[in-house]
């Protein structure tokens, strides 16, 4: 696992002395992959691992729907749109 360094104005690191119950490196861990992960999924889609790890993150949860046949056909269509624009976006990332 990857550390990081953050810095913190002398002030707040004072009042988070104060609470030594938190764990600060928690808090800001999960406010990284909250932000990080939102981020990514307005932009290109986050994956099931990735859309599961934010779920739990933020605490909320998802109810599975059942759909019939041709409500998936068109989520399926919605699906491949949105991947070809995805690769699309890495192959330009490539070329960069």
């Amino acid at each position: 696992m990857t550390h990081i360094t953050l810095s913190l104005p002398d002030k707040l690191y004072k009042l988070m002395k104060k609470y030594k119950e938190v764990n600060w490196s928690e808090v800001a861990r999960r406010a990284i992959i909250e932000k990080l992960l939102t981020l990514k999924a307005s932009r290109e889609g986050v994956t099931r691992d990735e859309l599961t790890m934010l779920l739990e993150v933020t605490g909320k949860s998802v109810v599975a729907k059942s759909y019939d046949y041709n409500m998936e056909l068109k989520l399926l269509k919605k699906i491949e749109e949105r991947e070809k624009r995805r690769i699309k976006y890495l192959r330009e990332l490539e070329e960069q």
